[in-house]
């Protein structure tokens, strides 16, 4: 895969689907690029770069009566709902990302009660977003995670509605939750790692998140809509904007790649090679596109050290496994993963229980509690169509899922299918979906335990 870091070379504006006047309210533009939008960026861009031609090469598309899923052949339909999309190159191209970054060595000190208090992090690479499911004790120097305990009011063995399902386990916390501790913001890739391996000692600023001020700051400022006819200014149409200015050491790393060989062996490979700039945002804002250092070598796989998944407890009962998303994830069913729901209609034994996880495993896993963030408003434009693309809600990255599974070698294959893997129901080759496996997790002491949870789960 091709590793790159955009530096913005101006104000960026990423909208949602919440409409925006001026005076009512600012839209929800400075926030970090959904992986979408940055994939669509890359691919018009792309075609940009490739010159003029494009246009020549019209082929047919999707009928506009035809679904928007399943088969079609575009001669099949009658002249009127027959339609040419521009081109389908680079319709393969897939992204992992995007992450902040940091391009220079950036030191940041701990904050209490608007004072420094000496402890410091130094780093210059990628950031992932801290967990939610962690919080800081009342001295600040230890990590406390939160545990599960059994919910009583869910059946385990109840059939219930996906829209309507409940986690068998809740999130609970062993102390009374501290405003203060609560952690915010992003950490190293070293952070995270010895944070899923279950380390807690925060000494020397082991664990001190990044602000999100320290990256970027919000911008506000007022437009006017333009006419697409007349490219004059509406009369009376203001908007209000929150734009998003980074600081001079922020970046954003991403990796590009190809799905289809044949697309690679025709060029399109080189083109992405070649390409040193992008639009980017709402407004198209320009941003450069670095994928060579200094000397002009390859930029290093910066991810390098999150694709291997950890080893699951060396105890071969059941286990305990959560997923922590570090890009925002689009299910099917809201917070519950399509891969959690039975689609098979000819199961001799009747249909799998919600939440169970029907990836080809060993054994059996079971989804049985998560911890979520506010969803992500996600909508956008459809060019072909020329409509509004339908309104969804993403799952932010930092949510924590758990997962029940019933043995070790089970864990052990479901750590692979989830580690780094693109899990989204939904533009999941865009970068959406991806996460981190840990097996820190634990049962709350005044809960059942984990031998009874299984047996109860997997009876």
């Amino acid at each position: 895969m091709n590793t790159v870091l955009l530096e913005p070379a101006d104000v960026l504006f990423f909208r949602d689907a919440i409409p925006m006047s001026a005076g009512q309210g600012k839209g929800a533009g400075c926030r970090m690029p959904f992986p979408s939008t940055l994939h669509e960026a890359f691919r018009a861009s792309l075609l940009l770069a490739t010159g003029p031609s494009v246009r020549e090469k019209s082929e047919v598309g999707r009928p506009k009566s035809a679904p928007r899923r399943g088969n079609w052949r575009g001669e099949d339909w009658p002249e009127k709902d027959r339609r040419l999309i521009v081109t389908r190159a680079f319709r393969s191209l897939r992204i992992v990302g995007p992450l902040p970054f940091l391009a220079d060595p950036f030191t940041w000190k701990e904050m209490k009660n608007g004072q420094p208090t000496g402890l410091q992090v130094t780093y210059q690479g990628p950031l992932l977003p801290v967990p939610l499911d962690l919080a800081f004790d009342d001295s600040r120097q230890h990590l406390r995670r939160l545990k599960l305990g059994r919910n009583p009011s869910v059946n385990s063995g109840e059939a219930k509605e996906v829209e309507t399902t409940e986690p068998l386990c809740l999130p609970l916390a062993t102390t009374p939750p501290d405003k203060h501790g609560q952690l915010h913001g992003w950490w190293t890739i070293a952070q995270y790692l010895a944070c899923l391996e279950g380390e807690s000692d925060s000494a020397n600023g082991r664990f001190r998140p990044l602000p999100t001020d320290e990256l970027w700051q919000s911008e506000h400022r007022v437009g006017v809509e333009i006419n697409p006819t007349s490219f004059a200014a509406a009369e009376g149409q203001l908007y209000a904007g929150s734009f998003l200015r980074t600081h001079a050491h922020t970046r954003f790393a991403a990796q590009l790649d190809l799905g289809d060989a044949r697309a690679a062996a025709n060029g399109e490979a080189k083109q992405i090679s070649n390409l040193d700039w992008l639009l980017l945002g709402g407004e198209r804002r320009l941003a450069r596109v670095w994928q060579k250092k200094a000397d002009n070598q390859p930029l290093p796989d910066f991810f390098a050290d999150l694709i291997t998944p950890p080893a699951p407890p060396v105890s071969g009962g059941p286990c305990l496994l959560k997923w922590v998303l570090v890009t925002p994830a689009i299910f099917a069913h809201g917070s519950l993963p399509g891969w959690c729901v039975d689609t098979k209609k000819d199961r001799s034994a009747g249909p799998l229980p919600v939440g169970r996880v029907c990836f080809e495993l060993p054994g059996r896993a079971q989804l049985i509690s998560w911890c979520l963030g506010k969803p992500l408003v996600v909508s956008g434009w459809d060019v072909v169509d020329g409509c509004a693309k339908p309104t969804m809600l993403a799952v932010p990255p930092g949510s924590v899922f758990y997962f029940l599974c019933q043995d070790r070698e089970t864990a052990t294959a479901l750590a692979k299918k989830l580690h780094w893997q693109p899990r989204s129901d939904f533009y999941g080759e865009k970068g959406c979906g991806y996460g981190l496996v840990g097996f820190d997790v634990q049962m709350h002491p005044s809960s059942t335990k984990i031998e009874a949870l299984a047996k109860e789960v997997f009876q």
